[in-house]
């Protein structure tokens, strides 16, 4: 409204040209990062939307020329659904921190970790715990489809120790939603309480299974590179350059996910962002191997076998 001035502005007019709110330098400068943390979620958001959207066009008309087109359209609206849970929760509990309870005694922090144990963050929480999982399960495929031309039983064998720790990290996780829901959780970030032991155990374990994927996919590709005969290297430069590497094994995922990782044991607020980045990210990476997928220039099962493409024996 023009000409409108709050009861806030008439007093800091009245008083000093800047009030600065009664909380600690730590206090703010956590309150700094959740924003942004914020901020680079929302814009992680819209990337994924448009990958998206891009990837369910072209596998909508593809749908019944091969059966894993539809399948992955589920799986991928199952993905887009649970990330935009996750964004709308996150925009709402901002909105309730900086707008409706900014006045909170202690600041919109202590209003943050004192409604951490509410729904709202429980759902937000959950969906986010639902995505991360899914994706996982996505890259343990598609490391046992980058191993299946070694053979299937070694396929088998290389995914069970990241399958074991996706395993531990869903039960770590549901405890930790379980810590969340206990009427005397409170959520403090930096405090290395109950409730953080158990989410920072979480992220360490699927972030970590990201990371040994990686190292997996990366040293079957490699592997491949070396020992493919030179005049094939061109026809099978699609699945060997080193950007296609850093695609097919999520690297951008595992390099984010490490510092997230690498900033929580350091107790650095850094770590706010560094969570909705990494998120971001394994979402991101998903679609780009599902877009490669859709275009059939992704690694198949027979890759390595494909137009007479047998690796030269060590």
């Amino acid at each position: 409204m023009p000409g409108y001035k709050s009861q806030a502005y008439l007093l800091q007019s009245k008083t000093s040209p800047r009030m600065t709110p009664q909380e600690s330098a730590a206090e703010l400068t956590l309150e700094r990062y959740f924003l942004a943390s914020d901020f680079v979620s929302g814009v992680g958001y819209g990337i994924q939307a448009v990958l998206y959207a891009t990837c369910a066009v072209y596998l909508w008309r593809q749908r019944k020329a091969r059966g894993i087109y539809a399948f992955t359209l589920v799986y991928m609206t199952l993905l887009f659904t649970l990330s935009s849970v996750m964004q709308i929760t996150q925009a709402h509990r901002v909105e309730l921190t900086f707008v409706d309870n900014k006045n909170t005694f202690g600041g919109p922090w202590a209003y943050e970790e004192w409604s951490a144990g509410g729904l709202l963050n429980i759902l937000s929480q959950a969906a986010q715990q639902g995505l991360l999982f899914s994706s996982e399960l996505f890259m343990v495929w598609r490391c046992w489809v980058v191993w299946c031309s070694v053979g299937r039983r070694t396929a088998y064998l290389v995914i069970t120790f990241p399958l074991l720790m996706l395993l531990a990290a869903l039960a770590t996780g549901a405890v930790f939603l379980t810590s969340l829901a206990h009427p005397t959780s409170r959520f403090e970030l930096l405090g290395g309480t109950y409730t953080v032991a158990w989410d920072l155990a979480y992220y360490t374990l699927i972030i970590g299974t990201n990371v040994v994927l990686t190292v997996l996919i990366l040293i079957r590709l490699t592997a491949h590179k070396r020992l493919m005969p030179t005049s094939l290297a061109r026809t099978q430069g699609a699945y060997t350059s080193l950007i296609t590497m850093m695609i097919e094994s999520s690297a951008a995922y595992s390099i984010i996910g490490a510092a997230c990782l690498i900033t929580s044991g350091m107790n650095s607020p850094a770590y706010l962002p560094f969570v909705s980045a990494t998120v971001s990210a394994q979402q991101i990476s998903g679609y780009l191997i599902i877009a490669r997928l859709a275009h059939g220039q992704a690694w198949q099962t027979d890759t390595a076998t494909r137009g007479g493409a047998q690796e030269k024996p060590a």
